[in-house]
């Protein structure tokens, strides 16, 4: 069984998926926001934490990383919800919320 995770950009409905660094997903949305750039830009801020979770891939493979419109099932991780109308990172298992912060609450949480 792999690693898997997903972030949604709520304000756009993108889901970006992970198969092997599920557990690395909170880590690589932390170091994206902390940049502080595009928090209020849906479109920018998902292409920099793309890139972040792209920042220990290997390319050329063909699996292992996604961008979709949909929820996969097997989610391992929480899902992390992005909402930069709210500028806040929710935390969710199913339809449950287990957490909420704020962009800046986020970046300065300790562990992952």
């Amino acid at each position: 069984m792999g690693d898997i995770g997903q972030v949604l950009i709520k304000d756009t409905g993108v889901y970006f998926y992970t198969y092997w660094y599920g557990s690395e997903l909170q880590k690589y949305v932390k170091v994206a926001l902390a940049k502080r750039l595009c928090w209020d830009a849906p479109e920018y801020l998902a292409r920099i934490i793309f890139d972040e979770m792209q920042s220990t891939y290997h390319f050329g493979q063909g699996t292992g990383l996604g961008i979709g419109t949909e929820l996969h099932d097997g989610i391992v991780h929480p899902l992390i919800v992005i909402d930069c109308g709210n500028q806040e990172v929710v935390l969710k298992k199913g339809n449950k919320k287990l957490k909420t912060y704020s962009f800046e609450e986020f970046i300065k949480l300790g562990g992952d």
